[in-house]
């Protein structure tokens, strides 16, 4: 089996995806088994989503979309803040 330290360097520089499959099926099924090694490997997959998901709106020109709250909402931030 795969050490934790093998899987989180791997999945730290990104090229396990370029591993050969008889070296990638022993780390994926330590993923599957190992509780922090798969919780660390679900927020690498988040981050690069989202890195992605950046660029892509970065691209449009889009990087700050528009939020509106609803009046509600608004007035619940403003008495929490006001609570400080």
């Amino acid at each position: 089996m795969i050490a934790c330290k093998q899987v989180a360097k791997a999945l730290a520089h990104s090229r396990y995806y370029e591993l050969p499959w008889w070296r990638r099926i022993p780390m994926f099924a330590h993923i599957k088994l190992c509780v922090m090694c798969g919780k660390y490997h679900q927020q690498v997959v988040d981050m690069q989503k989202g890195v992605h998901d950046y660029l892509v709106h970065e691209d449009v020109g889009d990087v700050e979309p528009q939020v509106h709250l609803s009046d509600a909402a608004r007035k619940r931030i403003e008495a929490a803040l006001k609570q400080d």
